[in-house]
């Protein structure tokens, strides 16, 4: 299957394309080339390249799109605006539009945030009703991708794994490690997903050809202090270290659903998986990292 990534640079992007070895993998970066054989790689900056992009969809004529460009900072999106809309709607309404016409699903991949966050455990079908930007303007996107009925809306959060690139996991073990004292929020909450569980659903919901919607997220609902304390269990970090505040405190641009937490039962049922609870989770990144060195810890 021809399959092209749309930034395939980030955190998603990077790691599916390099557990996708049976698949014939096109991809987009921005800033950070990718070097991987047997990969067609190309520089595309959205939205000011469309043409490019245009074009090398119009070339390949991929049998998916794989759609994880975003920006995923609530507060950059709170205060950007325009550049949000312009990257998150109206590029995933030409994407849309063109694919409809060479027959080429999308898979979009969204976020929790679409819902306010009072209730928890949300469902595919629930309601959305985005309290920020950025919930905002995944939320229009999704509509757009679903006016076709072959595409398809893969919600996520909080994604962690033996990546680099995950932030707030580095964040953590670095500070842990050096015996440094870390803040974290107890009072927001998300599902903490494993990022090659992601992957791996990923792959399956290509393989079952699904089209609607879908929560790809793990099976527990944490807040950051929850994480954090997770992982200072498994890596056998002083848990004495991690403090607890109030997001409230943090005086932050973009307010947070409290809880935005996911049901995940209708893709471990569809697609015959099973997400990892929090402490699942963590303990195969530790697994991981004494094999991949990718935590000096």
């Amino acid at each position: 299957m021809k399959i092209l990534v749309l930034g395939g640079s980030g955190l998603i992007g990077n790691f599916f394309i390099h557990n996708s070895t049976d698949h014939e993998i096109i991809t987009t970066f921005n800033k950070n080339k990718i070097n991987t054989p047997n990969i067609i790689s190309k520089k595309i900056n959205l939205p000011d390249d469309w043409d490019k992009l245009q074009n090398l969809i119009l070339e390949k004529k991929p049998d998916v799109i794989l759609n994880t460009m975003a920006f995923s900072n609530s507060d950059f999106c709170e205060t950007n605006k325009e550049k949000v809309y312009a990257l998150h709607v109206q590029v995933t309404e030409k994407i849309t539009t063109l694919c409809s016409k060479i027959n080429s699903k999308i898979i979009f991949l969204s976020t929790d945030n679409v819902f306010d966050g009072q209730k928890g455990n949300y469902i595919e079908t629930d309601e959305t009703n985005p309290i920020n930007y950025y919930g905002h303007s995944k939320d229009l996107a999704e509509k757009i991708i679903l006016k076709n009925e072959n595409n398809l809306v893969l919600r996520t959060s909080m994604v962690y794994g033996s990546s680099s690139k995950v932030r707030f996991l580095r964040y953590v073990i670095e500070n842990l490690s050096n015996n440094q004292e870390i803040n974290t929020y107890d009072d927001i909450f998300n599902s903490a997903t494993n990022l090659s569980e992601l992957t791996n659903g990923i792959s399956k919901a290509i393989e079952f050809n699904a089209n609607g919607i879908y929560h790809m997220v793990g099976s527990s609902c944490v807040s950051r202090f929850d994480f954090a304390t997770a992982v200072a269990k498994v890596f056998n970090f002083n848990e004495e270290l991690i403090k607890h505040v109030s997001i409230n405190s943090a005086k932050l641009k973009a307010e947070r659903p409290v809880n935005a937490c996911l049901n995940n039962s209708k893709a471990e049922k569809t697609f015959d998986i099973k997400f990892s609870s929090i402490n699942e989770g963590i303990k195969q990144v530790y697994e991981d990292k004494n094999e991949l060195g990718i935590f000096n810890t």
